[in-house]
């Protein structure tokens, strides 16, 4: 494993999630320095970027990428990122949704056009109302997988999946008017039958619908092409949630790793990197 660390250089096509790979690894700068992408169009159009295979204009450079978004301007592009691409043993594809943001044929990252979150406020109207938003089919995102496979061979590839957290459901009036009948019942019962007590007023979790049909997804694809593949999701087997991802604004499900989350995926990922390439 000491070996691996000091021989092989990762490229990283995703998130901050994926940052951990860092503790153990020497890895490409393109999600620091360009974006973090999260659906198979925004990594072909970055890798295809990197590989100066499309020009994006300055206008609309600035809205693709995460760091043009932040920074308020145009990402400047270096050969330093064509050297990394070509450096590469092994890339790390991180797929977290399956939503594309277009606009005139280029794919902005969504910070731009998220009403959830400030940062749309410095995108220009037009570019907010001219975006069209869509939900990628199986088809799609198998096809696009297809590509990028394509596009870093004869490199391997790791497909990493989002990690299949848990978020409270707010219960409705009916709900919570059933509730306190069931729990009078219960302390009735408890006053003759050893039954357990429950808080009335603890919150429902559910899983998040979405990130299951993505998961799912992508293990089924990456069995196909024959595609290392790493759910995430696994580390909350070892950790409560709440210890591995931290709390998000409201509205927001959980998206980021706490340090000890960082610290926990890191060490996954460099087993599955020993797994792959021994």
């Amino acid at each position: 494993m000491a070996d691996l660390k000091k021989t092989m250089k990762i490229a990283l096509f995703g998130t901050c999630r994926i940052g951990s790979f860092r503790r153990h690894f020497d890895c490409t700068d393109f999600d620091e320095a360009i974006s973090y992408v999260h659906s198979t169009k925004e990594i072909i159009q970055l890798i295809k970027y990197i590989t100066k295979q499309i020009e994006i204009p300055d206008t609309l450079n600035q809205f693709c990428f995460r760091a043009g978004i932040l920074k308020r301007q145009p990402v400047v592009y270096t050969d330093r990122f064509l050297s990394q691409f070509h450096e590469a043993d092994l890339f790390v594809i991180e797929i977290c949704a399956m939503k594309k943001y277009m606009y005139q044929g280029y794919y902005l990252h969504h910070l731009a056009v998220d009403k959830r979150l400030h940062y749309y406020k410095d995108t220009p109207q037009r570019i907010v109302d001219g975006t069209t938003v869509q939900h990628q089919a199986r088809e799609e995102i198998e096809k696009d997988l297809s590509e990028i496979m394509e596009l870093v061979h004869p490199r391997k590839i790791l497909l990493v999946s989002h990690i299949n957290a848990t978020i409270d459901v707010p219960r409705s009036r009916l709900q919570i008017a059933y509730d306190r009948v069931a729990g009078m019942t219960r302390r009735a019962l408890s006053r003759v039958l050893p039954v357990k007590q429950q808080d009335e007023m603890q919150p429902q979790v559910a899983a998040i619908g979405k990130r299951i049909e993505l998961i799912s997804l992508l293990r089924t694809i990456a069995q196909e092409k024959g595609i290392a593949f790493f759910d995430p999701t696994v580390v909350l087997a070892e950790y409560p949630q709440k210890e591995i991802l931290e709390s998000e604004s409201p509205g927001l499900p959980p998206g980021h790793y706490t340090l000890l989350g960082e610290k926990a995926m890191g060490l996954l990922y460099a087993d599955e990197i020993k797994r792959i390439m021994e």
